[in-house]
């Protein structure tokens, strides 16, 4: 089963994408949406992806910027760009950086399929060659399995304003990052991003209610450069914008 992550701006054309592969073309499976480049690779820091598609317009990064940056921290991540017929002068840029495919919109079911059946061999042939990334993996002896996620719990905490990738975790508790993507799931009962998603909001309601810091100062304190987005995650987890839930706190 090929995972992939989508990276589209408008909700229609994800959810159009997401049944094609899955129910049209099937062996794959969309395990993550962004709407941007930025969306995109903060989602990338603790998740694990075998594939990302992505469109080239969208706002904040769009899919060149996000395909260069995907090349500087994970040079051999397979990227697919779908594009309209008007971006064909991105190709250039795209063959630079060593985009997998480009397919041009309206996507042909056909053509696609034959984009996931290359990147099914690509990734088989991986396998083959290096072996299993769970395999290869140092798992640890019973009963550390605990001691390990509150460790890295504890690098979490120590870390909100700063970057935290998945990788960089792996390496601080000596583990191979798919396998503990796998045990933090299976010890917490919840994603790894997901949680580290929980605790920066936590940390920004906290600043919020406490201090008179401004919005993208408590954003950059709980690891956000870009308040924009800081503003959409925190709307999306606690339901209102960060202004809003410091009026309703009593905060001036």
């Amino acid at each position: 089963m090929i995972t992939i992550l989508l990276v589209e701006d408008e909700v229609n054309l994800r959810t159009r994408f997401r049944k094609l592969l899955e129910e049209v073309i099937g062996g794959c499976r969309i395990v993550g949406e962004a709407a941007n480049g930025l969306e995109a690779l903060n989602w990338l820091k603790t998740q694990i992806v075998d594939v990302v598609i992505t469109d080239i317009r969208m706002k904040d990064m769009n899919g060149i910027e996000l395909l260069k940056r995907l090349r500087e921290q994970y040079p051999s991540m397979p990227v697919v760009i779908v594009s309209g017929y008007g971006d064909f002068e991105y190709a250039k840029d795209a063959i630079k950086y060593e985009v997998t495919d480009y397919l041009l919109k309206p996507v042909d079911r056909v053509e696609l399929n034959q984009v996931i059946e290359k990147l099914r061999k690509r990734l088989q042939s991986s396998v083959s060659t290096k072996g299993s990334s769970l395999a290869d993996a140092a798992e640890p002896a019973d009963g550390e399995e605990r001691q390990i996620i509150r460790k890295v719990k504890d690098i979490i905490s120590s870390r909100l304003d700063q970057d935290i990738s998945l990788q960089y975790l792996a390496d601080q508790v000596h583990l191979n990052h798919r396998y503990l993507s796998a045990l933090f799931k299976t010890e917490s009962g919840q994603n790894l991003s997901d949680y580290v998603t929980t605790c920066r909001m936590d940390k920004a309601k906290h600043l919020l209610r406490t201090t008179q810091l401004k919005i993208q100062d408590i954003a950059r304190s709980c690891g956000y450069p870009n308040s924009k987005y800081f503003m959409s995650v925190f709307k999306q987890v606690v339901g209102s914008t960060p202004s809003e839930y410091r009026d309703s706190t009593g905060q001036v």
